[in-house]
């Protein structure tokens, strides 16, 4: 029988270990000694169930693991929120100086909340966004504990038990949302780029001041690779991009932003069965936070672009000469996007503003002529960055039949093969929206209700 007593109003964090519990006034208000970690930990004793177990355990202060402890809130579900560092740390630690949130303002909110700035379409400050979850965890009373790293997760009896690097607690659900992006991935031909040359993730870079002088070689055109790119020519740097067939995505169409009318018109909701009926879920699409980057606006602005990197041997990088394929692809999928929302307009009689020409699918691409087959790393370039992927770090999970070869997690929407055991914040885990904050309030609603329902079994 599940004790649920008062659920008290736990510290969240903010700055870097730092506590804030409002329940107790704000003469309480300190950072995170090793005094003041024991005299939390005490006060969070109650949220023990009798038996010595919890309720539930969220691993992560991203938007997802705050988003489901918000559902549990709201549903008096007793539970501790463990991130190992502050809120938002992927956030804040692994993003560029002058990173933008892709999803326009009004989308960009937490379960419950609504966007209020006047400015519905504008791209948000990562710093803005980090303050957005901080101020959520605050006002909604979330039991958060940070500097509270999860060591392990495994089985025991009919729940887990999780292992901290200050204690071992025991709970009958866990819901993890420590990240699936957060893990930079290099292919292995990173291996051989020359040790003069510095390398680089979308992860670790910052600012084009913050590297080395020399050419930059820009290794991916999805949206972090493109936004990279432009962010270092506009800073004068000498840029080169490898590029691959990436789908394009238009900033505004028809007077709105375009990821309104992908909600709307249900791209968003287009089933994860529905995209691997088509082939291997492909790389987010080139995407500009608050104006349209394509190829050839990329192009126009200096930067050279080179076709996919095949290989990298005795200091020399090769690629394939298909960049004139790959900007032709950016523009096909944009216009087959644009061309889907004009039928649904159409389809559902609504008036909306006629197109409008954008000059960055406009401008003509000017390509390297002839093409830049081959490029000595050892000459002019001074830097890698890759933008080739990331993943999550699930090495901590030691649960059966939940990881599959590669580490990755093994569950539909948010809900794993075990009882009581669910991943939050996984890419296209149910629809293209899944792993995007747009998923967060759906996700946090589908996972509790896992919760309720394995709690009650009990």
């Amino acid at each position: 029988m599940f004790d649920r007593s008062a659920n008290p109003v736990g510290p969240h964090c903010g700055t870097e270990r730092s506590f804030d519990q409002p329940a107790f006034g704000a003469a309480f208000r300190n950072s995170c000694t090793q005094e003041w970690m024991i005299w939390s930990l005490a006060i969070w004793g109650r949220y023990e169930i009798r038996g010595g177990a919890l309720e539930c355990i969220v691993v992560g202060g991203g938007w997802a693991g705050l988003a489901v402890s918000g559902e549990l809130t709201a549903r008096g579900i007793q539970h501790r929120l463990f991130e190992r560092h502050r809120i938002a740390e992927t956030w804040r630690t692994q993003r560029w100086d002058s990173f933008r949130i892709n999803t326009p303002r009004h989308q960009t909110v937490m379960p419950g909340e609504r966007d209020t700035s006047g400015d519905p379409d504008g791209a948000m400050p990562v710093a803005e966004f980090i303050a957005l979850m901080q101020d959520y965890a605050g006002r909604r009373g979330l039991p958060v504990e940070c500097g509270r790293e999860v060591r392990r997760i495994e089985p025991h009896g009919r729940g887990y038990r999780i292992e901290l690097d200050r204690e071992t607690v025991l709970s009958r659900c866990v819901v993890v949302a420590s990240g699936d992006q957060n893990v930079a991935v290099r292919p292995a031909l990173a291996a051989n780029v020359p040790d003069a040359v510095a390398q680089y993730d979308a992860t670790s870079y910052r600012n084009p001041t913050s590297m080395p002088e020399g050419a930059v070689l820009v290794v991916g055109s999805g949206q972090s690779g493109g936004q990279i790119a432009e962010d270092l020519i506009r800073a004068g740097r000498e840029v080169y991009l490898s590029t691959s067939r990436v789908a394009r995505q238009t900033h505004s169409y028809r007077g709105r932003h375009s990821m309104a009318w992908m909600v709307d018109t249900g791209i968003m909701d287009i089933p994860k069965a529905n995209l691997l009926a088509a082939g291997p879920i492909p790389t987010r699409a080139l995407v500009g936070a608050d104006h349209t980057i394509s190829l050839q606006s990329l192009s126009a602005q200096g930067v050279q672009l080179l076709g996919r990197l095949t290989a990298i041997d005795a200091g020399r990088a090769h690629f394939d000469s298909d960049v004139s394929v790959n900007v032709a692809f950016g523009d096909t999928t944009a216009a087959e996007t644009k061309a889907r929302i004009d039928a649904w307009l159409t389809a559902n009689g609504i008036m909306a503003p006629a197109a409008r020409t954008d000059p960055a699918e406009t401008v003509v691409p000017t390509l390297p002529d002839p093409a830049i087959l081959e490029l000595d790393l050892t000459q002019s370039v001074g830097s890698v960055v890759w933008c080739t992927g990331v993943r999550g770090d699930y090495t901590f999970l030691r649960v059966p039949a939940v990881l599959d070869n590669r580490g990755a997690p093994i569950e539909s929407g948010g809900l794993t093969r075990v009882a009581g055991l669910c991943i939050a914040g996984v890419p296209y885990s149910v629809s293209r929206r899944s792993g995007t904050i747009l998923a967060a309030a759906p996700d946090a609603e589908r996972m509790v209700n896992h919760v309720e329902m394995v709690l009650r079994s009990n």
